[in-house]
């Protein structure tokens, strides 16, 4: 199980690229004092044109443990001041989520969709992700996170992990509209509704 943070940064209008710098500052001292920081910009569907922050822990422990180093850092502190300035609209989170298949990967595009499922379904709609999983190529990373504090906790929510927005049209092509794929999806249905598509990029 690994444990994420989740902060999400709208822009101000016509302040992006200011925002993004800022934001980038922010990422940069929370990785210097020693987390696992990565920070994606919204690029399509819901959402686009956001900037998120995640932050992965090994588990909730190693999870409390770094929120108490970030909350210390004085340079943390500060980047989240400037951050605050002005450039941006609003800062939410962090929201905390956990994995429930899959791990993680390094790759800079990120596919998300979400779900919105009873708990009661949940462990059924689990037990589909092999399926889900083996539809697209082995270089394709794949988790799915459930929320533990956020604002909607009946959500999951489906990660494909990709090595750039070229392979992404690949799989896009030849795997997502397979019949394999289209199957679970199809049986998805059944146990939950896709509320929502987006793609994330590494900034």
């Amino acid at each position: 199980m690994t444990v994420i943070s989740r902060r999400i940064i709208v822009p101000a209008q016509g302040k992006a690229e200011a925002a993004l710098a800022q934001a980038k500052s922010l990422a940069e001292q929370a990785t210097h004092a020693g987390t696992k920081t990565r920070l994606f910009k919204v690029i399509m569907g819901e959402d686009a044109g956001n900037l998120e922050m995640f932050v992965r822990f090994e588990n909730f422990q190693d999870g409390i443990n770094g929120f108490q180093t970030l909350a210390a850092s004085a340079s943390v502190n500060s980047a989240r001041a400037q951050l605050e300035g002005g450039n941006v609209q609003s800062i939410s989170g962090p929201y905390v989520y956990r994995t429930v298949f899959g791990e993680p990967t390094a790759q800079p595009v990120l596919v998300q969709r979400q779900y919105q499922i009873s708990r009661a379904n949940l462990q059924a709609a689990i037990a589909m992700l092999p399926d889900a999983k083996a539809a697209f190529s082995a270089g394709t990373g794949m988790t799915a996170v459930v929320p533990v504090f956020a604002p909607e906790m009946d959500r999951l929510a489906i990660n494909y992990y990709m090595d750039s927005l070229q392979v992404l049209g690949k799989e896009l092509d030849e795997n997502a509209m397979s019949p394999a794929f289209q199957n679970v999806v199809a049986k998805a249905a059944q146990l939950g509704t896709l509320i929502s598509g987006r793609v994330l990029v590494v900034v």
